[in-house]
Order: structure tokens, then C-alpha cells, then sequence
């Protein structure tokens, strides 16, 4: 029963249907509760999902006491040096780090770091995951010296242990890039972001949403770098990606649209800026029309 209600609860939610998944979820912990009893492990992991369910709403505050007492059930039963405890400390210090509780991010971050490297070894792919949460911190923080080798260390990790052309290699390139790009050095993001979508063009397929995010990074290094019309090129291809995959009235194309639009306004192109703004605003309220 409690397999059931917590896989249920995990499809609804991949599903986008919020509303449905966290009943499931809730149904699935209470089951949990009174078939294992309140410290199982799989009490845990129902605590774990719905906690998930919460952080996707910004419902930090619902979500960190279930994550915390995942933490505490998963420590008693398994030891605090299990690696799923070291996924427990990761889900947590994602939720501080997205409330802006930088300081109580770090420390748990840290500590699943060195729970990965001791149980499963400095080579593996959870230890980069890990790496890649750690240095964005870092890069939150303004550390930028600090999180370059986090970054570095996690992609030669995923490199060595995936393959050079890996979905989760292409994840770390854009990592490292977007370090490159916030300190406005673009030659440097410039390739790795040329890398980056091209092994998502082989891993996806040219036209996936994917790969219009990679364009759209790439596009912006290139605006940095004088390189106008490609920025523009790349930026109207993202766009028409995204209006292939979702329809041209739907709220993820409204972004796109305000990408290209401060684009043109960058480039004193005010009237085009101008329209594209007032498009992805009736998209936003629910009123775009097909064009």
C-alpha cells in the first residue's frame, strides 16, 4: 500500500499535478507511520518527497521540519555516515540556499561532501553533484576564487566517470561557463558553453527545451564578446524551440521573448523590444494570441 501511494504520488508530481501528488504524499507518510512505524527509513522517504513537494512551491517553510526530521530518522537508522544521509543534508541545503540562509546551507553542504568522498570514494558521480552545490554557493557568495576548482573538479569527475559527451557533463560546462560569465570573462565561457550545447543538440535532439536554454546562454556570452548577429540568430532559434515544444501562447515562452526583447533594447532597437515585451506580457496574463 505504501509503495503504491508514495510511487502515485511521485508520477502525479512529475506530472506538474502539485495539488494531487501532495495528497498521495500525505497519504503515503501517514501509511508509512503506521505500517513501519515513525523512525523507518521509508517513514523518511515519504518525508523526503513531500518535503520536495513543498521546496517546488517556495514552501521552504513547510519544507526544511520534514527534510529535518528525514535527516534525524535516516542518521539513527543507518549512521551518520550513509550516503543517504548525505542526500538528506543535500535536499536541506538546497532549501536553505534557495530562502537566502546561505550560512546554514554551507555547513550542511560541506558535511555532504565529505559523506560522499568517504563512502563512495573522491571519483564518484555524487561527489561532483555534491561539488556543483557547493561551488554555487560559493559563487552566491561572491567567492568566486573558491568555487572556480569546485567546479573544475566536479566536470573532471563527470567526464572521467560519464563520458565527455554525458547530459550531466554538458550540466557541469554551463556551470563552470556561467562562473566565467557573471565575472564577464566570455572568452573563457564562450567555449564551454559551445560545448555545452552541442552535447545537448547529441543528446536531445535540435530541437528539445534543453537545448534552447543552452542557446540562450551561449547567446548572451556572444553579445558579450561584439558578436551581434550570432547573439541575435541564437536567441530567435531558442525562442522558436520553445514556441515548437510548448505552443505560442504558453507561459514558457514568455521568457524567451523578454530575452530577445533586451536584447534589441541593448541594442537600441526599441520599437521590436518594445512589442516583444507587450507579447510576453498577454502571454504572461493568460490573453496571447496566436500570431
Amino acid at each position: 500500500m505504501w509503495e503504491e501511494l508514495n510511487k502515485k504520488a511521485v508520477e502525479l508530481f512529475q506530472s506538474g499535478k502539485y495539488a494531487e501528488a501532495m495528497d498521495e504524499a500525505k497519504k503515503a507518510l501517514e501509511e508509512a507511520e503506521k505500517d513501519f512505524g515513525p523512525d523507518d527509513p521509508r517513514v523518511a522517504t515519504s518525508l523526503n518527497n513531500l518535503a520536495e513537494m513543498y521546496r517546488a512551491q517556495v514552501k521552504y517553510a513547510e519544507a526544511i521540519p520534514l527534510w529535518k526530521r528525514a535527516l534525524a530518522i535516516r542518521e539513527n537508522a543507518l549512521g551518520k555516515d550513509h550516503p543517504e544521509v548525505a542526500t538528506v543534508l543535500n535536499n536541506l541545503a538546497g532549501a536553505y540556499f534557495e530562502d537566502g540562509k546561505l550560512t546554514e546551507a554551507e555547513g550542511l553542504l560541506r558535511k555532504s561532501v565529505s559523506i560522499l568522498e568517504r563512502a563512495l570514494g573522491r571519483d564518484h558521480p555524487d561527489v561532483a553533484t555534491a561539488l556543483n552545490n557547493l561551488a554555487a554557493l560559493n559563487r552566491a557568495l561572491g567567492r568566486h576564487p573558491a568555487a572556480k576548482p569546485l567546479y573544475e573538479r566536479a566536470l573532471g569527475i563527470l567526464e572521467a566517470a560519464l563520458g565527455p559527451d554525458h547530459p550531466e557533463v554538458g550540466v557541469s560546462l554551463n556551470n563552470l561557463a556561467g562562473l566565467y560569465e557573471s565575472q564577464e570573462r566570455f572568452a573563457d565561457a564562450e567555449p564551454l558553453y559551445r560545448r555545452a550545447l552541442e552535447i545537448a543538440e547529441k543528446s536531445f535532439g535540435p530541437f528539445h527545451p534543453h537545448v534552447a536554454a543552452s542557446l540562450n546562454n551561449l547567446a548572451a556570452t556572444v553579445a558579450g564578446l561584439a558578436k551581434y548577429s550570432e547573439a541575435e540568430a541564437l536567441l530567435i532559434r531558442a525562442h522558436k524551440i520553445l514556441e515548437k515544444n510548448f505552443g505560442e501562447t504558453h507561459p514558457m515562452v514568455a521568457p524567451s521573448l523578454e530575452n530577445l526583447a533586451e536584447f534589441y533594447r541593448g541594442m537600441g532597437r526599441a520599437p521590436e523590444a518594445k512589442a516583444l515585451l507587450e507579447r510576453a506580457e498577454e502571454i504572461r496574463r493568460g490573453r496571447g494570441k496566436k500570431q
